[in-house]
């Protein structure tokens, strides 16, 4: 699963692929600050390569909302990142992408 989990369904749907250690590529929306620590129900899932934490922007400290055009690109991210994982390329072997 790929996604900003924005609203509070899907952040719930993050809530149960956790538990059901599931793959996730989660897209901040938040940069990291120095010395970041996912929280508990997170750190344990990136430690076991579970969860890939990935922001586009810079860590803001006086950040509190996150815009409309931000949950857009984000999600447009996540498409992106769908798009790519399922293109003939990708599953060719054929990247540059080091995996």
């Amino acid at each position: 699963m790929v996604s900003p989990f924005i609203s509070d369904k899907e952040k719930e749907v993050m809530v149960v692929l956790l538990a059901e250690e599931h793959p996730i590529i989660y897209i901040a929306d938040n940069g990291f600050r120095d010395y970041y620590k996912p929280s508990d129900g997170l750190f344990d899932s990136v430690a076991a390569g579970r969860v890939l934490i990935l922001s586009p922007w810079e860590y803001d400290p006086s950040k509190r909302h996150v815009t409309r055009a931000e949950c857009v690109a984000m999600n447009q991210m996540a498409e992106e990142i769908c798009n790519y994982v399922h293109s003939p390329e990708f599953n060719s072997g054929q990247t540059n992408i080091p995996l």
